[in-house]
């Protein structure tokens, strides 16, 4: 997926003008942590790691300015205690000093079906300095690398934004589908096989069988 069909995701699941998506992208690329390259047919492909952090930037703040400084804060931020979560029979262990990068990135890499019934909801709170992972229901708290640093921590009107699951869902399935049939989304929407791709992984429907 190159970085235009990326933004327009993203744009779109978030309900985020792709404006202030690219806003957000650009900032990011110049600190270094979004894929950059060539511009074009010889762009480099985004990566479930991009839409992680392009999803906490967007949790983190409203400004593009500061997307940078928080993005690499609330990245950083560390699971306050070991955890499982279960979800049909299969355990994910969380373990303090696991990151919020991390953990939230592989679960975004997982199987549509798995990451479904998870339903992922991100949660980060300004005042606190904190970052709430929902997983089946389960809270998962994520502090700050030194929330004592941030002016003004955990006062004054609580301020919290976040993202559902059905948006993570919405997402992340374009770079699942990707990995799975070895192709580019680009390629996929051109032919006209998006539907039937999701139906093929999703609901192990063809084209025949539907």
């Amino acid at each position: 997926m190159k970085h235009k069909a990326f933004t327009e995701i993203v744009a779109h699941s978030c309900r985020v003008p792709q404006k202030t998506v690219a806003l957000f992208a650009r900032n990011l690329k110049e600190a270094g942590l979004l894929t950059s390259g060539a511009r074009g047919v010889n762009a480099p492909e985004m990566t479930v790691l991009d839409l992680t952090r392009m999803t906490i930037a967007l949790c983190a703040t409203d400004r593009p300015s500061e997307a940078t400084d928080l993005t690499e804060r609330y990245c950083a931020a560390e699971c306050s205690e070991s955890t499982t979560i279960e979800v049909e029979g299969t355990e994910i262990g969380l373990s303090v000093d696991d990151t919020l990068e991390s953990v939230l990135s592989s679960i975004l890499s997982l199987h549509t079906i798995p990451l479904s019934l998870l339903h992922p909801e991100l949660a980060i709170n300004w005042n606190t300095c904190t970052a709430t992972l929902g997983l089946n229901g389960q809270p998962v708290i994520f502090k700050a690398v030194n929330p004592a640093d941030v002016k003004n921590a955990g006062r004054g009107i609580i301020t919290t934004r976040g993202i559902g699951g059905s948006d993570f869902l919405e997402m992340a399935l374009p770079f699942y589908l990707e990995q799975k049939d070895g192709t580019t989304w680009e390629s996929m929407v051109k032919e006209g096989r998006t539907r039937a791709t999701v139906s093929k992984h999703i609901f192990g429907e063809t084209e025949e069988g539907k």
